[in-house]
């Protein structure tokens, strides 16, 4: 894993900040961009580490967790996170109303979880998917209007 993944990890918790993730090759933990879509969240568990997918995050290759991109402040493409290549968990892509493509996370090979892309307004391809072997979960694509 070491090999695919780098040796640069970073244990995401409530404290984590975008600027954390500066050289980070391999998050331990659930890793979340954008906003609280819900009022009924507020524990550690749904930390968000920025209101977009910040530029910090671009050294990542691993998630040992859930990656969720909700509800993005600006994001219209996910290039920070270009150098991904496995999910170990759920990947969730989900209300974001800038976002138009998917073309960064052509590096993903792995979602060891579920993959759901829903209510991503803009989002017109989903190119930059093609390259996924293997889902272990579920797969839900839904309620994008452009698509």
């Amino acid at each position: 894993r070491e090999k695919r993944c780098g040796t640069v990890k970073k244990i995401v918790t409530s404290d984590t900040k975008a600027e954390d993730l500066v050289g980070v090759t391999w998050v331990v933990g659930d890793l979340r961009f954008g906003r609280d879509i819900s009022d009924s969240s507020s524990d550690d568990d749904w930390h968000f580490v920025d209101e977009d997918v910040p530029v910090q995050a671009s050294g990542i290759r691993c998630v040992e967790g859930d990656l969720s991109i909700t509800n993005t402040k600006s994001a219209a493409d996910l290039s920070s996170l270009a150098n991904l290549a496995v999910i170990e968990g759920n990947l969730q892509i989900f209300s974001n109303d800038q976002l138009t493509t998917l073309k960064a996370l052509d590096g993903i090979t792995t979602i060891g979880g579920e993959l759901t892309i829903s209510y991503n307004d803009q989002l017109t391809t989903l190119t930059g998917l093609d390259d996924i072997t293997t889902i272990g979960g579920d797969l839900w694509i839904s309620y994008n209007d452009q698509l």
